[in-house]
């Protein structure tokens, strides 16, 4: 293909939860809850990951915040930076161990894992970034309360072990409520200011829905429109949404990015939508609507949406992988599929 294809890495939360974790799923921590305990098996998720072809893998920091960190009993400053290192360091280290399949021997790259204001509620607010004041969507003052929060956040990972962070290839805010135009302007200037412009960072959002063009097109302005000068190269995401919902997001966003006239590349896309299952809120289960959890159907609606993309002309590389429900099997598969067709 003329576009690079990245393969991402998959579920961390939902793998853990169904095989050595379980008690991730009620832990305000999520995918970080073996950090205080079992570091080891979030070792041996990123390794399993890298095995199977992912070329960048997330760091465990989904859901990792003062809040979060909070709720699980840490209030010790020292213990919460602690915390925080070791997520960065394991990535990393899982990086310099081992060496994609495929990847022309070279190491994988670590992206800071990084959920939207919402997941730090409870119950979270992803889905539908119901927010309190002063972060409420109504509030003259949410844009700089959602500044304060993502800069100290993003910060704190920093002071926890800056070697740690400096390592850390691209910053992920992820999950992002699409109808939270707002958060979007707020991570925006978290990631434009002079301490933060030279990183590589791409904004991902959840999608319940297939918005109307214009919301997907305002959103895709919002993420690039007026980057300033000296910036690192920006990506736009689709995460934890269902697959079949993500064509006609990805295409809305190429259009956009035609119609702004962004250099392709300064710009790249990242898709990882769900593994297929849905999840219901009341009886806390999973099930399989359409058959989309099968790993190979997945993978072959994913590798027709990425070569449209591709065929758009406009984006400088493409990382691809998978939301909750997606495990190793899903990455190897299409990591087998682009190495076929690159």
């Amino acid at each position: 293909m003329s576009t690079p294809i990245i393969i991402l890495d998959g579920a961390l939360g939902t793998l853990l939860c169904d095989t050595t974790s379980p008690e991730a799923s009620a832990s305000p921590l999520w995918s970080s809850i073996d950090l205080l305990h079992n570091p080891s098996r979030l070792a041996d998720v990123h390794a399993q990951y890298i095995k199977a072809g992912a070329g960048c893998i997330e760091t465990a920091t989904y859901q990792l915040c003062r809040e979060t960190l909070l709720r699980s009993g840490v209030s010790d400053e020292d213990q919460m930076r602690k915390i925080c290192h070791a997520a960065m360091q394991l990535a990393v280290d899982a990086t310099k161990d081992l060496k994609p399949t495929g990847n022309n021997n070279n190491n994988a790259s670590v992206a800071l894992s990084l959920g939207p204001f919402g997941m730090c509620l409870h119950p979270s607010q992803e889905y539908s970034g119901a927010y309190p004041p002063p972060y409420n969507t109504d509030s003259a003052d949410a844009v700089d309360a959602l500044e304060k929060w993502h800069r100290d956040r993003l910060q704190a990972f920093q002071k926890a072990s800056n070697d740690a962070f400096e390592e850390i290839d691209i910053l992920a805010f992820e999950t992002v409520p699409y109808k939270r135009v707002d958060e979007i302007i707020a991570i925006r200037r978290v990631i434009d200011s002079e301490e933060f412009r030279g990183r590589k960072a791409w904004i991902s959002m959840v999608y319940t829905e297939v918005p109307k063009e214009e919301v997907i097109g305002r959103i895709t302005r919002k993420v690039f429109e007026d980057i300033p000068f000296g910036s690192t190269q920006r990506g736009i995401g689709i995460n934890c949404t269902k697959l079949e919902n993500v064509r006609e997001i990805v295409r809305v966003y190429s259009k956009t990015i035609i119609d702004i006239g962004i250099r392709k590349e300064d710009v790249f896309l990242v898709l990882y939508p769900d593994g297929g299952l849905t999840y219901d809120v009341n009886t806390k289960t999973w099930s399989d609507e359409n058959g989309m959890a099968e790993v190979e159907k997945w993978c072959r609606l994913l590798q027709k949406i990425v070569e449209e993309a591709v065929n758009d002309g406009c984006w400088g590389s493409i990382i691809i992988g998978g939301c909750c429900k997606t495990t190793p099997e899903h990455i190897s598969e299409l990591s087998k599929t682009f190495a076929a067709i690159q």
